[in-house]
């Protein structure tokens, strides 16, 4: 990755999927040699007696490590391309194997809930509240947009991101996983771009961005839910506040103007820069997590 830039105004609104067989991108104790030579994800959730002696919390029952399954349909003539993607059968270019959670049990060690559930046998109904942005008090927008500026820039604890394909994800000396830190906010962000990327198909040769896995399908509004869903959790772990949730903006109410783009909420346009957001806004210290994505799509760095 490159040094990133400050973040424009049209950055700002841009905003994993879990299945039963629980995966991301990419579990720490997975972005490890062992774990990536073996094509095992199955980590522990409290192990007694040792390393691996509680696979995707096993011994609770909450999960058991199984052959991951990946969808083997073709691929509609839109995509040509097959086998040169690692997205595709996802996630077996990594790993054969991954946490298949029980019941309501969720995450990539099956030590979370599915969304809507709680307690300690994710057994209870989860009611969270989805209110208008603009209908927030003064004190619940600042703490909102307090809880996005601390996702920013608090370290994500439980994943890393892949900065390489998978073929050279070992690194140049086949020793050295090539994954880094990010924040939370950043991961959600970075997530969606991994979803939309064009295929890289070689040093040299123009990459393919006829077809958006993310926007161009069936799964293009179950996708978006989910991927909220996901920041939402990952929010709520962090400030420790399990009824905290992400208000919703229907951006229909602002006609031709855009209402939430105030210094107390998104962040108005600077008088300054027409590009930038204005400095009175946290939001302007921000920086671009996916700067280069020409290079990107060039070079096939991630």
């Amino acid at each position: 990755m490159k040094s990133p830039t400050l973040l424009s105004l049209g950055y700002m609104f841009l905003v994993l999927l879990f299945f039963q067989q629980a995966w991301a991108q990419f579990p720490r104790e997975c972005a490890t040699i062992e774990a990536l030579r073996n094509g095992v994800c199955c980590p522990d959730l409290s192990p007694l007696s040792g390393p691996g002696s509680d696979r995707c919390g096993f011994s609770s029952g909450r999960g058991r490590c199984e052959v991951a399954i990946a969808d083997s349909r073709p691929h509609s003539h839109h995509y040509p391309h097959d086998g040169r993607d690692d997205r595709e059968a996802w996630p077996t270019r990594f790993f054969n194997r991954t946490c298949r959670c029980s019941g309501n049990f969720s995450g990539h060690n099956c030590g979370t809930c599915r969304p809507g559930w709680g307690g300690a046998a994710c057994d209870q109904r989860v009611l969270t509240v989805r209110r208008n942005l603009l209908d927030l008090s003064t004190e619940e927008k600042n703490r909102f947009v307090q809880a996005l500026d601390m996702a920013k820039h608090t370290t994500h604890p439980q994943f890393v991101i892949a900065t390489r394909r998978s073929e050279e994800i070992l690194g140049p000396d086949g020793n050295t996983p090539q994954f880094e830190n990010i924040s939370i906010y950043n991961y959600f962000v970075w997530t969606h771009y991994y979803s939309v990327k064009k295929t890289f198909l070689g040093a040299g040769q123009e990459s393919f961005g006829e077809v958006d896995f993310s926007h161009e399908g069936p799964a293009f509004l179950t996708w978006h839910r989910y991927h909220l869903l996901q920041l939402e959790r990952d929010i709520q772990e962090m400030l420790q506040d399990p009824s905290f949730s992400l208000p919703y903006w229907n951006f229909a109410t602002g006609k031709n103007t855009c209402d939430i783009c105030t210094d107390d909420l998104m962040g108005s346009r600077s008088n300054f820069d027409s590009t930038l957001i204005s400095p009175n806004s946290v939001f302007s210290q921000w920086r671009v997590v996916c700067e280069s994505l020409e290079d990107y799509d060039t070079l096939g760095t991630l």
